[in-house]
Parts: structure tokens; sequence; C-alpha cells
């Protein structure tokens, strides 16, 4: 028994005729005669009686009519689900980023895209993800923000903005004498980072490693404000996103410096699966990305 054939059972028990039924099914009534016996002949029974030229369900037409009925309202609300979805009306972003300080800019966001996608829900994954891809390959994610690009044709990146890294120290430090701090100067320093592996690091990765540089000492700090404090009182130095720390250069007794001459840059992207039907909302989502972020973020 096929869909077709549902169709036909609701409409001929609804109008009492073939003839009615041609209106709504779009055929003509020998067609719709054809179906009729061919589901009968499947199902061993008759499912219409002929009463006064009126066409009457049997007992096994309204078992299948009860049926029907139910199959073709699940059948109608997973088309108007899908529609929904593909139309940017109804969804889900599950969004997380590397970067651990981005998500302050996050309540904002959600208020201006669900202004505009009311229907919309965005679920937030907290934690520092070092390989956000693999979330997103393995359909965990749906978007990450990311500064690191990998070779694969199954994702998707959208560039967002470029930062540069700072060096934050207190104002009494003896890097404060020099215009520009090097690898080298990371040598005998304590070096506070947001947590390991090392080569996620994005100092160390793009600067300290490549150098063959070990600094004295790493220590891992994951709030800011924390952070920030153990570089006042003088217990190490940071690297960290000029647009984070600017905030808190109101407080004298810090300072920064560029990462070299040519200084430290990274550019972030939206990471997405690369794939055809992408929902409205989630390029929309980028959209607004792109405005609150960047705004916010600009070196």
């Amino acid at each position: 028994m096929e869909i077709r054939h549902l169709r036909l059972v609701k409409e001929v028990a609804e109008k009492g005729s073939l003839t009615k039924a041609m209106d709504t099914l779009y055929l003509s009534q020998s067609a719709l005669s054809h179906q009729l016996k061919e589901v009968e002949t499947q199902l061993g029974a008759p499912l219409f009686h002929r009463v006064n030229k009126k066409l009457v369900l049997t007992g096994a037409g309204k078992i299948v009519l009860d049926s029907a009925e139910r199959i073709l309202k699940d059948i109608a609300h997973t088309e108007r689900s899908v529609k929904k979805y593909i139309s940017g009306d109804k969804g889900t972003v599950r969004i997380a980023t590397e970067c651990y300080t981005c998500y302050h800019w996050l309540p904002q966001l959600m208020i201006d895209f669900n202004n505009e996608f009311p229907n919309v829900d965005i679920e937030v994954f907290p934690q520092s993800l070092t390989e956000p891809e693999q979330q997103i390959l393995n359909g965990e994610l749906d978007l990450a923000i990311a500064s690191t690009v990998v070779d694969n044709p199954n994702l998707k990146y959208t560039e967002l903005f470029t930062d540069e890294l700072m060096t934050l120290m207190p104002a009494d430090h003896e890097l404060t004498r020099k215009k520009y701090v090097y690898a080298e100067d990371f040598k005998d320093e304590s070096v506070i980072i947001h947590s390991y592996p090392l080569d996620s690091v994005y100092l160390f990765k793009n600067l300290l490693i490549p150098e063959g540089i070990t600094p004295k000492k790493v220590i891992p700090i994951q709030i800011t404000d924390a952070m920030v404090q153990m570089v006042k009182a003088g217990m190490g130095i940071k690297v960290i996103a000029k647009w984070i720390i600017e905030p808190y250069l109101q407080d004298k007794a810090l300072d920064i410096r560029p990462v070299t001459r040519k200084g430290l840059f990274r550019t972030w992207y939206a990471v997405t699966l690369n794939k055809e039907e992408t929902p409205q909302y989630l390029e929309n989502f980028i959209d607004h990305l792109r405005c609150n972020i960047a705004g916010i973020c600009k070196c």
C-alpha cells in the first residue's frame, strides 16, 4: 500500500464518490478506479460499498482510513518542518569557539539574531575547542569560530575578522623598554596561557616553537580577570588579543608591546559543513557574527 492509496481512501471517504475525488487528486475517474481496485486486491478486502450511488466505507475501509488520516497528517507535518528548516524559519545553531574570551559578545548577538529568526534556537558549547572541525564533521556542531584552517573539502571557512596579539606585562617590566617583543625575549619569562597543549596556543604554534624557544615557565590560567591580576603582580606575561585587553589598560600598572616588528596577527573564521543545502538562518547567523564580532574585536 502506497501514500497515493491512502490519499485516495481519505478523499473518497470524505467526498463519497470517485468523481468528486477527481478535483483534489487531479486524476481521471478511470485512473482512480484502477488505484482503488489495486489497493483492494493488495489487501484482499473491499474498502467501499456502493449505497445509493455513494461509496461508503466497509469495516476494512475504516481501518485503512484511520491509518491514512494519521500517516498523512504526519507526512504533512514533516513536509512543513523541512520547508521551515530550509527556508531558515525554524532550526538550531550549535556553536563553539576556540577563543575562550569571545563569549561576551554572544548575548547581544543572540538578541539581534532572534529578532530576525525567533524560531531558531542557539545552543552554546562553552568549552574551549582545539579541534572544532572534527565536531562539525561528526555532526556535533553546526558552526565553530576558529583561527586555524584545515585542508578538508567537507569544511567551509568564512572569514570574520583579524585581530592583533599583544604582549601584556607589568608597567615596570624590563621589556617595556623595548618597542617590540621578540621570540628570544620569552626565554627567561613565565608565560601565562589559557590551556594546554602548547601547540594549540597561537604564540607557541606560530612563533616560539618555530624559533625553538622554550619559556622558563608556562602557567595555564583560564579566567581573564585572574590572568590580568597575575600579570599585574609580576607573576608572568601574557600574549593576548589587543581588543580583549584594552579595557584593562586604564590601569597604569599594566602595559603592552607588539609581538615582533611585523606583529602577530590572527584571522578568525566561521567554520561550517561545505554543503549545497545550507539553511538560510545559518548564513544569516554568520552575517550577524561578522557584524557583531568584527565591530567589537577589530584591531
